[in-house]
């Protein structure tokens, strides 16, 4: 079946990663000023300690949504590397079917594992940095951010589901009503002085919600749990194994690449914990909230058009495929630029009024930024070839990661403080990782960089020409 993304699509996924960085930025006031500083640290690090459970998924959320985007489009078989090219179009269910229930049992296996590793390590490394704050309710907080991981890791195969079939707006509507549950009753929870514990708590309701809305909307997306209930049977042993054997080849290198980006980025703030105070880890929190928060919006036509990309893979549309490139290319560099101006001198001015002791200097948040910047230029480049079921990427992406881990502890240990940081993180994706990737990808696809730019402002104007129309119609 075709995918072709409607103003809508682009309309609720900008929607959805607004409101899904509503944690870190509309949450931020009120965790500013009803948690102390060494609360207010410690918060940073459960929300690093919590994504986490990007690396116990392993890669295998998206390897499974990118198989399939594969059925969905008609392919006969799955290969470990590449992929059929389709030519009815139509979906096929049976294949989609064993996928589904391999992908199901996975994240079974794979919360499990999560939830006993991480809570034993885990809870002696909160004791630990929390050694000197009075009181247990730090505890029951991260407990409660442990069970949350749990959930959110498992039901993590919806979203694979979701994305996999092209429903990129019941996907951003799911998640838009799960986050704006969160952010109110952490919100109200903060403000009923349940401190640290309320984000727990709220953050374990986005959990149960995300679950129940997930299924709903993807058995509603074009009739699929109908259609699904056709297929006879129920999918064997051998048939797991048959289908995690070939997903299993990409999804491991997913899961290096996943595990890589961790430790490129929220490691720095586990391994700070140990070598900088409480209050100075929050003003790094902070200035990587924000650039994240900023990121995570610039990347949304990224995140929106994977399925597109794939799709275009299926059928060889090459001319699809350097439209689709340069919308993401285009739209990531024009709205990060924009943000970070937007943020130095709008957002430092606004939360200075609120919290000014946390406050990172300018040049903390631009050299945060910048690194920011450079990890995920290099992530939409990557994503040609991840949507060619081509993680070609992977060796290069360990070697940056140990080697920024490597700089950081030693210029932490030399007492560089946050600079020594940022810096061990710009340094490992400069050496190589910020350059190769966009060069081997221009070659394949014919396109230099100024050309790119050039046919993604085209394309970002026909979308907003056809948003227009379609209103002017409607009204």
């Amino acid at each position: 079946m075709e995918l072709k993304l409607s103003h809508k699509d682009y309309i609720w996924s900008y929607i959805g990663t607004i409101v899904s960085l509503g944690s870190n930025v509309v949450i931020l006031p009120f965790a500013l000023y009803f948690l102390t500083e060494e609360m207010y640290g410690l918060w940073g690090i459960f929300q690093s300690l919590a994504s986490i459970t990007i690396l116990f998924d392993f890669g295998f959320s998206v390897t499974f949504a990118r198989n399939i985007n594969y059925c969905w489009c008609g392919a006969t078989e799955l290969k470990k590397q590449g992929c059929t090219y389709a030519e009815c179009g139509e979906p096929n269910f049976l294949l989609m079917r064993r996928v589904m229930h391999t992908c199901q049992f996975v994240f079974l296996i794979l919360s499990l594992a999560a939830v006993f590793l991480i809570t034993i390590p885990g809870t002696f490394y909160i004791k630990y940095i929390c050694r000197s704050l009075y009181g247990e309710n730090y505890l029951l907080a991260w407990w409660l951010y442990a069970a949350a991981i749990f959930l959110n890791l498992y039901y993590c195969y919806y979203n694979a589901f979701l994305r996999g079939v092209g429903a990129i707006l019941e996907a951003n509507r799911v998640a838009v009503t799960a986050k704006v549950v969160q952010i109110l009753l952490t919100i109200l929870l903060l403000m009923k002085g349940f401190g640290i514990v309320g984000t727990g708590i709220s953050f374990l309701a986005y959990g149960v919600i995300y679950r129940f809305l997930s299924k709903w909307e993807f058995e509603r997306f074009h009739h699929i749990g109908r259609q699904l209930k056709k297929v006879q049977g129920f999918s064997s042993i051998t048939d797991i194994k048959e289908i995690f054997e070939v997903i299993w080849y990409n999804a491991s290198r997913e899961g290096v690449v996943t595990i890589s980006a961790y430790l490129s980025s929220q490691a720095c703030t586990v391994i700070g914990g140990f070598f900088l105070p409480l209050n100075i880890m929050g003003t790094y929190s902070l200035a990587n909230q924000l650039v994240t928060a900023l990121a995570n919006i610039s990347l949304t036509l990224y995140t929106a058009n994977q399925p597109v990309l794939q799709a275009a893979f299926v059928v060889q549309d090459k001319n699809r495929i350097q439209r689709t490139m340069s919308i993401i290319i285009f739209s990531y560099i024009v709205l990060f630029g924009a943000g970070m101006l937007v943020i130095i001198m709008i957002g430092l001015p606004v939360l200075n009024l609120v919290k000014p002791d946390v406050i990172p200097s300018i040049a903390v948040l631009s050299g945060v930024g910048f690194y920011q910047f450079i990890l995920n230029y290099r992530n939409c480049y990557a994503s040609y070839f991840s949507c060619s079921n081509r993680i070609i990427y992977a060796r290069s992406y360990v070697f940056a990661s140990l080697l920024c881990i490597l700089l950081a502890s030693i210029l932490l240990y030399a007492q560089w403080g946050v600079g020594g940081m940022i810096a061990a993180q710009i340094f490992s994706q400069i050496v190589y990782n910020a350059w190769h990737w966009p060069i081997l990808a221009h070659g394949e696809m014919g396109l230099s960089i100024v050309e790119m730019i050039h046919l993604g402002f085209l394309e970002s104007k026909k979308i907003l020409v056809n948003s227009k129309r379609i209103k002017r119609m409607k009204d």
